[in-house]
C-alpha cells in the first residue's frame, strides 16, 4: 500500500547520506560512460535499486577501462565507496528496524484482549518504521479491515477501512489468496497495475508497493496485517516483508494465549474474532448488537441506552465490521446462532 515512489535525485536526497553518495557515482559513472543522466537515475527508486545501479555501472566500467585507465580508476572507487556505505546504512537500517520489533513486540503481548489486540496492531505495526498498517480479519476467506493506523492522520484509516468493510471481498479473487492458502507472507511491487490488487482499497491508497502477511491462531488463517511504505526507504523490499512475518507470527500467538479455548471450533475457522463475543466487542458494542437482534432500530436503542442516535449508529459500524457482518439483519442472525443470547451484557433495564 505504498503511496508513493522515489524516482528523481530531489525524492532520493530525503534519504541517508550513503543514499545521497550512492546516487552521486552513479551519475558519475553514467557520465564517464556517456550514458543519459534520467534514464540511469530512473532506476533509483530504493537503496536496492541503487545498489542494482552500482553493480551496473561497475561492470560497465569494467568493460571499459582500457579506454580510459585513469577515468575508469576512479569512478570505480566512488562505486565501490558508495556500495559499501550503502550497504552499512541498510544494516545499521535493518538492525535499528530489529530493535523497534522487539519494544513493539513488548507491548503487544501486554494487551489482554482480543479487542485490545486487535486494535493496536496497525499501531504497533507503524512503531516498526512505517508509514501504514492495516489489519483484518478474515472470515470464510474474506477480508474484512478492522484497524488502520497511518500517519497521514485518521481521515485517511478511516477512508482505508470504509472502503475495504463495504462489501467484504473473498480472498479468491485477490493476491492475498497465497497469503490464506499458503499461510506465507508477500511482497507486492507491482500494486499499480495488479489486477489482483484489492481495487476498492487502492483507490483509496493508490499503493505501489506492500507486504501481506497472515496472522495465524488456532491452526488457522484469522487475519491479515499489511504494511505501506518503510519511512526510511519510501517503498518496501524483501526485509521488510520478512521482519512482518516475525511480527505477524507473534500477534498469531498472543493471539492464542488471549482466545478462551472453548471460543474456537476448528471446523468453523471463520468464526475466529466473534465466536468471544465479550473479547471482540466493547460492553457498549455488546448492549448495541442485543438490542438489534431484538429488533430494535437505531433510534430506539438510543432511547434505551440514553446516547445519541449518531453515537448508536457510530457503535452499530464498529461491531458490523469486527463480526464481519455486511447489515444489521446479518449480525442479529449471528447473534442467535453463535450465542443463543449467552454470555452478551444487555441493558439491565430490558
Amino acid at each position: 500500500m505504498a503511496i508513493g515512489g522515489v524516482n528523481d535525485v530531489s525524492s532520493t536526497n530525503e534519504f541517508e547520506p550513503a543514499m545521497q553518495a550512492a546516487v552521486r557515482a552513479i551519475l558519475r559513472a553514467s557520465r564517464h560512460l556517456d550514458s543519459t543522466d534520467a534514464d540511469v537515475v530512473r532506476r533509483v527508486a530504493d537503496p536496492d535499486s541503487a545498489l542494482e545501479a552500482l553493480d551496473v555501472m561497475q561492470a560497465h566500467l569494467g568493460a571499459t577501462a582500457g579506454r580510459d585507465v585513469n577515468g575508469s580508476r576512479s569512478a570505480l572507487i566512488d562505486i565501490g565507496s558508495a556500495r559499501s556505505d550503502l550497504l552499512a546504512y541498510q544494516l545499521a537500517r535493518q538492525r535499528a528496524m530489529m530493535g523497534r520489533l522487539t519494544e513493539s513486540l513488548t507491548r503487544l503481548r501486554a494487551t489482554t484482549s482480543v479487542a485490545d489486540l486487535a486494535d493496536s496492531i496497525p499501531i504497533h505495526s507503524v512503531e516498526l518504521g512505517y508509514e501504514r498498517a492495516l489489519f483484518s480479519w478474515v472470515r470464510d476467506e474474506r477480508w474484512v479491515p478492522h484497524a488502520m493506523h497511518t500517519l497521514n492522520g485518521p481521515t485517511e484509516a478511516h477512508a482505508v477501512v470504509e472502503a475495504g468493510t463495504q462489501v467484504p471481498r473473498h480472498t479468491r479473487e485477490l493476491l492475498e489468496i497465497d497469503v490464506v492458502r499458503g499461510r506465507r507472507t508477500i511482497l507486492v511491487l507491482d500494486a499499480m497495475t495488479n489486477p489482483r490488487v484489492h481495487r476498492q482499497l487502492h483507490d483509496v491508497t493508490q499503493s505501489q508497493t506492500y507486504v501481506a502477511a497472515p496472522v495465524i491462531a488456532r491452526n488457522h488463517v484469522v487475519g491479515l496485517l499489511h504494511l505501506d511504505r518503510n519511512a526510511d526507504t519510501g517503498t518496501t523490499d524483501e526485509f521488510d516483508r520478512d521482519l512482518l512475518m516475525l511480527f505477524s507470527q507473534s500477534v498469531g500467538a498472543q493471539l492464542d494465549q488471549l482466545l478462551p479455548q472453548e471460543s474456537h471450533d476448528p471446523a468453523q475457522p471463520a468464526n475466529m474474532g466473534v465466536a468471544s463475543w465479550a473479547e471482540v466487542l466493547t460492553e457498549r458494542e455488546g448492549e448495541v448488537l442485543h438490542l438489534v437482534a431484538h429488533g430494535l432500530t437505531n433510534a430506539q436503542i438510543a432511547e434505551r441506552l440514553f446516547i445519541s442516535e449518531e453515537t448508536t449508529k457510530t457503535h452499530m459500524r464498529k461491531l458490523l465490521r469486527k463480526l464481519g457482518a455486511s447489515n444489521r439483519s446479518q449480525a442479529g442472525a449471528m447473534y442467535h446462532r453463535l450465542t443463543a443470547g449467552r454470555g452478551l451484557p444487555h441493558p439491565s433495564n430490558e
